[in-house]
């Protein structure tokens, strides 16, 4: 009996919620994944040398920013963890690749440039935890 009072939502109404969880968690993680891409192939294009004196491998870099924009995406109240790590980390990483070109952006507009990939990336992390139903880059239901 107490199995079956905990179970009141027919199968199919199951289903269809297991269903869109999972889309919620494939479109977090395929856009961290495309974030990864992006900062990781952004980090490869320095040319100067002392730009690519990093801490972390540049792939363990990208993959780092891509999962906390993966975490951060996340319909989930602890998604906020993620969004809290993505914009010191995004600003410090793509300064360093808008100083890093050859030639190299002077450091204002560098800065400026870091800073608003920094909170586009925060931004749209925080827009698609909080808007989990709405079309994503256009799609439609």
């Amino acid at each position: 009996m107490a199995a079956r009072a905990a179970s009141l939502a027919p199968a199919d109404v199951r289903a269809l919620a297991r269903r869109r969880r999972l889309r919620r968690l494939l479109v977090a993680v395929a856009l961290g994944m495309v974030v990864a891409g992006y900062t990781y192939g952004a980090l490869e294009a320095r040319v100067i040398a002392e730009d690519r004196n990093d801490l972390l491998p540049e792939w363990a870099e990208a993959l780092l920013v891509g999962t906390a924009f993966a975490i951060g995406s996340l319909p989930v109240g602890w998604s906020i963890l993620g969004r809290i790590l993505i914009p010191v980390p995004t600003l410090f990483l793509y300064l360093s690749v808008f100083l890093g070109k050859d030639p190299p952006l002077p450091f204002t507009i560098a800065f400026i440039l870091a800073m608003v990939y920094s909170g586009a990336l925060t931004t749209l992390a925080s827009y698609l935890a909080t808007h989990p139903d709405r079309p994503v880059l256009g799609g439609r239901h």
